[in-house]
């Protein structure tokens, strides 16, 4: 799920992860003994298997720690089984207790390991669970909301959650596969920029504002990597200090840390006239 879902992970991103199997049933050791005979239900296997790669991801060595994971996007969230069976799955969107969050966030899963048939049969459901409720034209509003909440608290050069920033640009790219991909199954690309060209060939979006939000979005995640790769507190924020701003401009190739300055402002107003545009069109 997330950035890793979309094969898009920064400097400093963490796993976002769902562990589902097949079907209920029940698991024995390969090699059965008087001691291991006996079964364990597959929700508790693959339970136990997500929290050991969880643990092993998280130890400290001396070059600290692999990957932070995070599995809180499962269903029902942190208090919910790490593991669950495709039909809990489905079901849990089915009857409704999915959130709209939540079929958002499945815009940027995808299954990363598995055999043949369970991956197979994974997507599947994600897909329908994806589009277990027909959209309404209420869930723009919804999924506005939601995107005002992210804003809450963010300075002005918050590159991710400010007002013209990345997520404002991964936000409508997800409204829109919500809105048109339970009859266009070639938009259901977790990757920003996939989804992006799909949404062009469809004719959702037109060739300019592909262009630029393709352009503006890799332009913004290039920032935020180098940003990242000075190894800042604020992993999303342009820095304060003037030193630490000219580095950065020297990073991304510009002149001075004031024509960053003025792009940046520039970028992320242009950016949320360009996003309401696409909205009111689409």
């Amino acid at each position: 799920m997330g950035k890793f879902g979309g094969a898009e992970l920064n400097y400093h991103s963490d796993l976002d992860l769902l562990f589902l199997y097949t079907a209920d049933g029940g698991t024995f050791h390969r090699r059965r003994t008087a001691r291991s005979a006996e079964t364990t239900s597959n929700q508790h296997f693959f339970s136990e298997q997500g929290q050991r790669l969880v643990k092993l991801c998280a130890e400290l060595g001396p070059q600290g720690r692999l990957y932070e994971v995070d599995p809180r996007l499962r269903p029902t969230g942190k208090s919910g089984r790490l593991a669950t069976s495709l039909t809990e799955f489905l079901r849990y969107f089915q009857a409704g207790e999915g959130q709209l969050w939540e079929r958002q966030a499945l815009c940027r899963a995808r299954v990363i390991t598995g055999s043949p048939a369970a991956s197979a049969a994974a997507l599947e459901t994600i897909h329908r669970a994806q589009y277990a409720i027909p959209w309404r034209p209420e869930f723009s509003r919804e999924i506005f909301g939601m995107r005002l909440r992210m804003q809450e608290g963010a300075t002005e050069w918050n590159l991710k959650r400010a007002a013209g920033g990345v997520v404002d640009i991964e936000f409508l790219v997800q409204l829109l596969q919500l809105k048109h991909g339970a009859d266009l199954p070639s938009l259901r690309q977790p990757n920003t920029i996939s989804a992006l060209d799909a949404l062009r060939a469809a004719g959702i979006l037109s060739p300019e504002d592909w262009t630029y939000l393709s352009t503006s979005y890799q332009v913004l995640r290039s920032i935020q990597g180098r940003l990242r790769l000075m190894n800042m507190s604020a992993l999303n924020d342009l820095p304060t200090q003037p030193g630490e701003l000219s580095k950065l401009a020297q990073f991304l190739g510009y002149p001075d840390r004031d024509k960053l300055l003025t792009d940046c402002r520039e970028l992320l107003a242009e950016n949320r006239l360009r996003l309401e545009h696409v909205v009111i069109e689409s």
